[in-house]
């Protein structure tokens, strides 16, 4: 495929030519610099995934996504069965994933996203301290319409205020 306006052409790659344009990328100074990948070891994970027990039974998960170890941050999501909500124990697993953010890795800032119709997901984020810091407006398509999806972000001086007295 490509797509052509006067002299300019762009063409889709193959991903066996990536290669040649990643090698261009790599001489631009500012792109060295911009991209914290350069920085940290290539065996560091960018994701990590854990299981929620509750009386001997898997019952949801808490993730760290892009993790990006050099500008100490990540994204978190997580997920709950519905059999085992309003026990409180999506918060405490939270809260536990948050200090070892925090507090163990030693990272800055700490973000998550949430559908709009998810009202409870939205509750918990917010009383964990994660303050709203955009939306990305009809970003989600879902039951036969857009949802936009909101933006949240809690900093590691935010989280240690909060739970300090825990």
């Amino acid at each position: 495929m490509w797509l052509e306006s006067g002299k300019l052409r762009i063409d889709l790659l193959p991903a066996a030519q990536e290669a040649e344009i990643r090698a261009l990328q790599d001489r631009l100074p500012e792109w060295y610099h911009l991209s914290e990948k350069m920085w940290y070891a290539a065996d560091m994970p960018d994701n990590m995934m854990f299981k929620i027990q509750h009386e001997g039974k898997t019952v949801g998960s808490p993730e760290l996504l892009n993790i990006r170890w050099y500008n100490h941050k990540a994204e978190m999501r997580f997920w709950l069965l519905p059999e085992a909500r309003g026990r409180g124990l999506a918060r405490n697993a939270l809260k536990m994933l948050m200090d070892l953010v925090f507090n163990t890795l030693n990272f800055h800032r700490l973000e998550a996203e949430v559908y709009d119709f998810n009202k409870k997901a939205i509750r918990l984020i917010e009383s964990l301290g994660f303050h709203k810091e955009g939306v990305l407006r009809e970003a989600k398509f879902f039951n036969g319409r857009f949802h936009d999806i909101w933006c949240f972000g809690i900093l590691r001086q935010e989280f240690l205020n909060s739970f300090s007295t825990d």
